[in-house]
């Protein structure tokens, strides 16, 4: 028993065993010239929640849903260092406080402007705000959220990257889901082809909701928004907000985020972008070649079942693995055959999966 003992006493006191420290210096955080940020030079998908409050038991669900990125006007500066513990980073809104708390922070991500300036601010004033905060933060980036589409030309001087809002799933349901997608490709004609944007995902909903505006949206339909962004090639993902009330769609967005996390190392390596179309335009598709490997995301945007052929550029024939599913389909000349659900998303890969630190 005293061996035993001297033996556990030993290995506790060798670096191997000891308790590796949180890092207490700031992040260096830039964008890749492809849109991905990087943190401390390595690439990083965020997968955030808009959050209302932040205590103990929320940063429990958090985790049992796959989150590592937390977001908006609840962040405080005592809660820095308890994102940090948990492994999570921060974009918080830029109050003074905030920035004198946070600029230094190792849990700071990058900063929230404004929300929707579009509803009570000019672009003079968003662009001196930006500004301002630049100055006292040069070393992480700033970014802020439209919902009305001209407002990423009205206010492009004012962020490092932006978001948007598009809450399409209105009380009839009936607004237009494919907009989630039309929204980036506006900001990327703004600001360029590799601009990084990330899409805030309708979660929230119900007749008590605005005035019932909104109808609570099920879990297909927040899985084809979030895909749908992913073949715009959006940059993270946002959900808004914090919404346990509805636990069907809240307890989804667990399978959703582990889903994401899947095709992660795809989403973040170096590749080239191929050309890809569908026969029928209502199913939407992205196709990413990474070496020898490839991530290719087709999305139904519609209601009705489809059955479309799918062609991607330079694949030529090849065995192609469903991500999310135990089967496979052959291509044949570029091209194969599939079949989609209302709203539904098919995600594939070809090859190794891409090593990404």
């Amino acid at each position: 028993m005293k061996t035993i003992v001297l033996l556990l006493i030993i290995c506790l006191m060798t670096p191997a065993f000891a308790l590796s420290k949180p890092t207490t210096q700031p992040r260096n955080v830039a964008f890749r010239d492809d849109g991905i940020i990087l943190v401390d030079g390595k690439p990083f998908f965020p997968i955030a929640i808009w959050l209302y409050e932040l205590n103990s038991h929320v940063m429990g669900d958090l985790h049992e849903h796959q989150f590592n990125t937390v977001i908006g006007n609840a962040i405080e500066p005592r809660h820095l260092d308890f994102i940090q513990q948990h492994g999570m980073m921060a974009v918080p809104m830029s109050t003074d406080e905030m920035i004198k708390a946070g600029k230094d922070h190792p849990a700071l991500l990058a900063w929230y402007l404004v929300d929707e300036p579009e509803t009570n601010h000019t672009p003079d004033d968003v662009k001196k705000s930006y500004e301002h905060l630049k100055a006292k933060d040069p070393n992480h980036p700033i970014g802020l959220t439209n919902y009305l589409f001209e407002a990423l030309a009205k206010f492009k001087d004012g962020s490092d990257f932006t978001m948007t809002d598009v809450y399409p799933i209105l009380w009839e349901r009936d607004g237009l889901i494919h907009n989630v997608g039309v929204f980036v490709d506006e900001a990327r004609r703004i600001h360029g082809p590799n601009w990084p944007h990330w899409c805030h995902i309708q979660i929230f909903g119900g007749k008590d909701t605005d005035g019932g505006k909104w109808e609570q949206p099920l879990p297909h339909e927040v899985r084809c928004m979030t895909f749908i962004a992913l073949v715009h090639r959006a940059t993270g993902i946002s959900y808004f907000s914090y919404w346990p009330k509805a636990p069907l769609t809240w307890n989804s967005v667990t399978q959703l985020n582990k889903d994401l996390h899947r095709i992660e190392p795809w989403l973040l390596a170096r590749g080239e972008e191929r050309s890809a179309k569908a026969q029928d335009p209502i199913v939407q598709i992205r196709a990413k070649q990474v070496g020898d490997s490839w991530l290719i995301i087709a999305v139904n945007t519609g209601p009705k079942f489809v059955q479309t052929e799918l062609n991607v550029r330079g694949l030529g024939d090849a065995k192609i693995e469903m991500a999310f599913e135990r089967r496979d389909v052959q291509a044949r000349d570029e091209k194969w055959t599939d079949r989609f659900g209302p709203f539904e998303e098919r995600v594939y890969v070809v090859g190794q999966e891409p090593q990404v630190r």
